[in-house]
């Protein structure tokens, strides 16, 4: 017995598929029906784990992207004279912790101890009605 091309029998099994999918339809279509409400939630899933995976992806090119301009332009580790950290200063700070938080320990610069009325004292006093 001759054996039909490859093709031949491929386009037979196909057909063969496809019926036996339409004659399964009906009963197909009654659980589409039923699974129709999940659909959206399905959908919307799908649209947010594909956006977070491109983020994601995004992500790792532009930390590779910083990669490679580090080992081309290596950074610079000299500061720029115009930028002042706290580290930098070497001024004395004027101590108003006296005056913030109420402590009796006297001002450095022998300046008075009043009451000024934009500086907190930390005191609590009745209030004048």
């Amino acid at each position: 017995m001759l054996r039909p091309l490859f093709l031949t029998r491929a386009s037979i099994g196909l057909a063969a598929t496809a019926a036996e999918r339409v004659v399964a339809l009906p009963g197909r279509a009654i659980e589409a029906v039923s699974t129709l409400p999940g659909v959206p939630v399905r959908v919307a899933g799908g649209l947010v784990q594909s956006y977070l995976h491109a983020g994601q992806t995004l992500t790792d090119l532009a930390v590779k992207g910083d990669r490679v301009l580090a080992s081309v332009f290596p950074a610079r580790s000299d500061q720029p004279e115009w930028a002042t950290f706290d580290e930098d200063e070497t001024e004395e700070v004027l101590d108003v912790s006296y005056r913030v938080y109420g402590s009796s320990r006297a001002p450095r610069d022998g300046g008075d101890d009043g009451d000024h009325p934009d500086v907190p004292t930390g005191r609590v006093t009745p209030r004048d009605e």
